[in-house]
């Protein structure tokens, strides 16, 4: 994709609206404003020159009469449409006259924000209208900060996903579950008097796991690439075996999309070079916790034969949604992958991950072996409040190829096995890839 030029943008000059997402973009000769949207606010988020509006958007198509345009933003796949404004909204202003201070504002704004963009109530059967009623009278004007954003996470618990984020000098919160697999392993440590953290018990058992598949099933013979996110190498003479780590960070540089997506095509390239004649190919992302759409679609782009429906997807639009917008993945220009695929997926493979996944269910020869995935596939939205108080949530519905929604529950596998077993760690074994071998056997 070609990126926007600021010339394209200034010959846009005026106020434009998105259809969803609730933005506002003002354009100016030579610098660009850009607002969140409520029906009682509207503040300013982000401005700068045209030039690097130029580096944000890529893909600019004009409606024949200038009274729209669509755009996609360099770090993602999705197309965003804006319809021309005579004016900017009169919430401008009065937002300018609020104190952004204020506990009663930020709270309302708050609550209007998720209102008119979070697309996942009625699938998480959460009655936000009454979320209000409950909440609204225990925040006054003198309510401090912190009793604030424990209100708001109060607020956030219930809808349980993990795309929930809010971020405070207050504290910050997440609103996805905890898994399964951490109750599990909870429960172990209980049992055994282990003191340990979690977190830090499930670091060490995957690391473990790191190096039984390095040392007893690659014997030690691993390529890395991608800023070693991903690895691999052969697992018998017919087997080949990818671990992708994650969907962002190829480049080694944070947040610069279009470098790791070059980096992912030169990753591939010695992917295929080495196990593109393998009949077989076991792809491991159990522990990928996503990144970036438009770095997911990219590897699915080389294990591809033809181009195919990934998923549709939209976005919430106030009372309804917008469009479906079709998004396909296509085969890379290069060598592309022939034979079977077996994915291997756990609970703590999410996002950018599991768009990867949606992105081959239509693939002939696929498997998945393992555990569903965690079911947080929308984007996160970003939102500001008044006070300077910053959050995400999910605005959007992904549809697979046959119109199923996997939100909140996951993809399943095809073959369902535990993550980190005990009995395979016992064993010093890994039972899901050693599945994945006898079928490629088979």
């Amino acid at each position: 994709m070609k990126k926007s030029s600021a010339q394209s943008f200034r010959e846009l000059q005026g106020v434009w609206r998105s259809q969803g997402y609730g933005k506002v973009l003002l354009i100016e000769e030579d610098e660009y404003v850009l607002y969140e949207e409520t029906k009682i606010s509207c503040q300013p988020v982000y401005s700068g020159s045209l030039d690097e509006l130029g580096e944000h958007y890529e893909d600019l198509a004009v409606s024949p009469r200038n009274h729209g345009f669509s755009v996609r933003r360099a770090s993602g796949i999705s197309r965003f449409n804006f319809r021309r404004l005579k004016n900017l909204p009169r919430t401008v202003d009065q937002s300018r006259q609020k104190d952004p201070d204020d506990p009663e504002y930020n709270f309302d704004v708050f609550w209007q924000t998720f209102a008119e963009q979070y697309a996942l109530f009625s699938l998480k059967g959460v009655e936000w209208e009454q979320s209000y009623q409950r909440f609204r009278p225990r925040i006054a004007s003198d309510t401090h900060p912190e009793i604030l954003f424990a209100t708001m996470a109060a607020m956030l618990r219930p809808l349980r996903d993990g795309h929930i984020r809010l971020h405070t000098p207050w504290g910050h919160y997440d609103a996805g579950p905890r898994p399964a697999l951490y109750k599990r392993l909870e429960k172990e440590l209980a049992t055994a008097d282990d003191d340990r953290e979690t977190g830090s018990y499930l670091g060490e058992l995957r690391e473990w796991l790191h190096d039984v598949i390095h040392e007893d099933y690659l014997a030690q013979r691993v390529s890395h690439g991608g800023h070693r996110l991903v690895e691999w190498g052969r697992l018998n003479h017919i087997t080949g075996y990818l671990n992708i780590r994650a969907m962002a960070g190829q480049s080694g540089k944070a947040g610069r999309p279009a470098a790791d997506l070059t980096s992912t095509d030169i990753v591939m390239s010695k992917v295929l070079a080495e196990l593109g004649s393998l009949p077989n190919l076991v792809i491991d992302i159990r522990g990928n916790g996503g990144g970036y759409d438009g770095v997911a679609l990219r590897f699915a782009s080389y294990l591809v034969d033809r181009k195919r429906l990934a998923f549709q997807k939209s976005a919430r639009q106030g009372d309804r949604m917008t469009g479906r917008q079709a998004v396909h993945v296509t085969p890379a220009d290069t060598e592309n992958y022939a034979g079977n695929l077996f994915i291997l997926t756990s609970e703590l493979t999410a996002s950018a991950a599991e768009i990867f996944v949606l992105s081959l269910l239509q693939h002939p020869r696929l498997t998945l072996i393992g555990e569903p995935t965690q079911g947080i596939l929308s984007d996160t939205l970003e939102r500001h409040l008044p006070n300077g108080w910053y959050l995400t949530l999910s605005n959007e519905i992904y549809r697979a190829s046959d119109g199923q929604i996997y939100e909140d529950v996951g993809i399943p596998p095809h073959i369902h096995l535990p993550f980190l077993g005990r009995k395979g760690r016992e064993e010093g074994r890994d039972p899901i890839l050693d599945f994945a071998l006898r079928l490629t056997k088979e």
